[in-house]
């Protein structure tokens, strides 16, 4: 893995873990062959889906409704073409009280992600659509409110923890 990718992982991965307690069950959606997340998690519990270990989620996530304290997506919303299925999903499997945490990062750093790793959209796939607060909210609406919003990584990056709407 190119250094600075790693590093962004790193990054991503510690915006995310202040926001994980010590709970049940973690599940973490494009985890990556390192789990490296899920190994850093405090959860009882961690499971872990992501193409490269052969268990990609596409709009089912092969779990119980109301099984999941959290759902980690880090850098990975932006490579799906029908996000709004999964996110539909996220809020089936998570428990009233879970919390879905996302990264995504802003169309304006697409250029300098493919400066520091060209080999990066061969690898991982291209970006099907970028993300603001606005249409995150959007993309969200009728499942979950963001409860933190805060930009990393000068600006490029973006961390989205969401709790769970009442139906």
């Amino acid at each position: 893995m190119n250094p600075v990718t790693y590093l962004t992982k790193k990054l991503r991965a510690n915006q995310a873990l202040p926001f994980i307690s010590r709970a049940n069950v973690h599940v973490d959606i494009g985890c990556g062959r390192d789990k490296y997340l899920l190994k850093r998690s405090p959860c009882a519990v961690k499971i872990g889906y992501d193409q490269q270990l052969q268990t990609p989620i596409a709009d089912k996530i092969p779990l119980e409704s109301k099984t999941a304290d959290y759902i980690t997506m880090l850098a990975v919303i932006e490579h799906l073409e029908f996000s709004s299925k999964l996110i539909k999903e996220c809020f089936r499997v998570l428990k009233d009280d879970g919390r879905l945490i996302l990264t995504t990062p802003k169309a304006k750093g697409l250029w300098l992600m493919k400066l520091y790793d060209p080999g990066f959209a061969a690898r991982e796939g291209d970006h099907c659509c970028h993300f603001d607060r606005q249409s995150m909210s959007f993309l969200l609406n009728d499942f979950f409110d963001i409860e933190h919003y805060k930009t990393f990584e000068l600006g490029f990056n973006q961390l989205f923890v969401c709790k769970k709407r009442e139906k």
